[in-house]
């Protein structure tokens, strides 16, 4: 069980609580923690708690800090057979490890298998953030976010576990990659034969962004490294599409009278329907919100785009 951590004092022990609540005899697994340098006493924080239950664990150095980096330097310590990676800020509801096992032993095709996230957040402005980021009109076809109601065959598996073997033969995360490194490696392994499977038997807590600001930044960087590395869905690049159209919208005002409209009509009745949402305050609110996000998102693959483009012609 790896978790990847920087800077997370006040979410690493329900983090690890929800690792060791998974039904498992302590010998059977460890807790690999790989920290980026953290200054909060994450470590001190984890070490101690880890120490009172006996659990059998190893605490790493990420000098780079990245995600990606993490990530490799954990799997490569691991000894298991399965691996699951799990975000320092959820935690994995009681049977997801198991349930995630018993999906991997019944189907020798699977790489790894996820659940499915229900997001959560302490303030108001987090839970309509939470609303957008669970309802398709936010997130589009992500499986893990909006939710499956039976076993179903994905391009990606959130928190997953996976089969350990599986890196030896296709690689580790792409470490020159910031955001969606994800996407790059499991690009890879569908290419190598394997499937992603999302289960409604399998579910996390994620805790969203509580802030206007981070949320907007985490969709530009989302967007933008989306650009590089290998992402393989037509999906990914909606956003900028629809950024582009808007864009062009501003010197065209009969498109404008179709799409403004069209759109505050759809998003409002995807809220109404998906989120049973009905105050008109948190519509208003959730529109906007939909919009900055598809905007920023967008706005990130453009730039992204551009600069990949330039780097190339360079060459």
């Amino acid at each position: 069980m790896l978790i990847v951590v920087r800077n997370a004092k006040s979410n690493i022990v329900e983090s690890i609580k929800s690792l060791i609540n998974q039904g498992f005899e302590k010998k059977h697994y460890e807790i690999i923690i790989v920290d980026g340098l953290s200054t909060d006493n994450t470590i001190k924080v984890a070490r101690q708690y880890l120490d009172n239950n006996s659990i059998n664990y190893k605490i790493l150095e990420n000098k780079k800090k990245t995600l990606a980096t993490g990530w490799n330097i954990g799997i490569k310590a691991s000894e298991g057979k399965y691996i699951v990676r799990p975000d320092a800020h959820a935690e994995l509801l009681d049977g997801y490890v198991k349930n995630g096992i018993k999906k991997l032993e019944n189907d020798e095709s699977l790489a790894s298998a996820g659940g499915v996230l229900i997001t959560k957040s302490s303030s108001y402005m987090g839970n309509m953030i939470a609303k957008v980021l669970s309802n398709p009109i936010g997130v589009g076809a992500s499986l893990f976010r909006v939710g499956v109601k039976e076993d179903t065959y994905s391009d990606t598996a959130v928190y997953a576990v996976y089969r350990k073997r599986v890196f030896d033969e296709v690689g580790l995360f792409n470490e020159s990659l910031q955001r969606n490194q994800d996407i790059d490696l499991h690009l890879r392994i569908s290419q190598n034969g394997y499937k992603f499977l999302t289960s409604p038997d399998m579910k996390a807590i994620y805790y969203s962004r509580t802030s206007l600001k981070k949320f907007i930044s985490q969709a530009y960087d989302n967007g933008y490294w989306v650009t590089y590395g290998k992402s393989g869905h037509f999906r990914h690049m909606i956003p900028m599409f629809f950024l582009l159209s808007v864009i062009v919208s501003i010197f065209l005002k009969n498109l404008q009278i179709i799409l403004y409209p069209l759109y505050i009509l759809t998003v409002m009745i995807a809220y109404v329907f998906k989120s049973k949402e009905y105050n008109p305050i948190n519509l208003i609110i959730l529109i906007i919100l939909t919009f900055l996000l598809h905007s920023s998102y967008g706005l990130g693959s453009l730039v992204g785009l551009i600069k990949r483009l330039i780097k190339e012609n360079k060459k």
